[in-house]
């Protein structure tokens, strides 16, 4: 039988809804995108707390109280951010990890460490210039070790994100080291839209990531695209045993009709039996990722 896919459905990020109305903001309604990803074929659920109009939310009570609607709904397994670029400082940013440690019951299962720094500006080719010129995503080794540490204590396992080969290169040494624990979780994260601190989402830049992944360790790996469609990367994880990471939250997919989350969780899952292989379920991801039974 073929490897399972895990399918990790990215719900909401930071995005509007004026590209796709279908984007969850409340703890409700992310536990509801939630569950029906789980029953479409996802078996880990991405989110970002937002407030009521779409802001972002950092407030770590909200971050416990969607982990407990989630719960409530379905057995998926749940990965939370850590706020990328909108909130600054290594505690500030770890501070709903730091509450889970006395709190298991509203531990999220994983959380996303990007393993490296790049510029997220994004440039406007049809106006040939930039459209800010100071958004660096900074992810320092020392901020790095802290966000691990602060996870282990809470036994949160990191999902370590990848936007360039460099970024792939520092979480291998962070797993010589042991900061990171084997099966690691690594996200080959691909950039559209006008993104160029990352790799474009193209058959070329997934096999260039696969050159480099450490053949000696135990690795799964999935692929994501921020403003564009995961389709090429895609094709290549079906192929060479890799998983899936799509969501509106990284991109509206106008060309599949402003799916909800759902409605995209499900296509990729069709997808991926086309090339045999069926989605796995949260106890199947469990096991493949070194993480204890529900």
């Amino acid at each position: 039988m073929a490897k399972k896919v895990i399918i990790m459905a990215r719900i909401n990020e930071y995005a509007p809804r004026d590209r796709n109305p279908h984007i969850p903001f409340t703890p409700e309604e992310i536990a509801e995108t939630a569950a029906a990803c789980r029953e479409a074929g996802a078996s880990i659920v991405h989110f970002h707390a937002r407030n009521a109009d779409g802001s972002p939310s950092h407030d770590p009570s909200v971050y416990l109280d969607i982990i407990r609607r989630i719960r409530a709904r379905t057995d998926i397994l749940i990965d939370c951010t850590l706020g990328q670029n909108t909130i600054k400082g290594d505690e500030a940013r770890a501070a709903h990890i730091a509450l889970m440690r006395d709190r298991p019951q509203d531990r999220a299962d994983l959380a996303a460490v990007d393993v490296g720094s790049t510029n997220i500006d994004v440039y406007d080719v049809t106006e040939k210039r930039f459209r800010t010129t100071d958004r660096t995503y900074l992810n320092t080794i020392g901020t790095c070790l802290y966000l691990a540490g602060e996870m282990d204590r809470a036994g949160v396992k990191p999902h370590l994100t990848c936007w360039a080969i460099p970024f792939l290169r520092t979480a291998d040494a962070m797993l010589d080291m042991g900061v990171f624990k084997e099966p690691a979780y690594v996200q080959f994260a691909f950039c559209e839209g006008g993104i160029v601190g990352g790799h474009p989402c193209t058959i070329a830049s997934t096999l260039a990531f696969l050159d480099v992944l450490p053949r000696e360790r135990r690795i799964e790996w999935t692929v994501t695209c921020k403003e564009g469609s995961i389709l090429p990367a895609a094709a290549v994880a079906l192929e060479r045993g890799g998983h899936l990471s799509p969501g509106i939250g990284d991109y509206p997919y106008p060309e599949l009709g402003c799916p909800t989350n759902e409605e995209l969780v499900r296509y990729f899952a069709q997808l991926a039996r086309g090339f045999g292989r069926e989605t796995a379920t949260p106890a199947e991801t469990r096991a493949m990722l070194g993480l204890p039974a529900a």
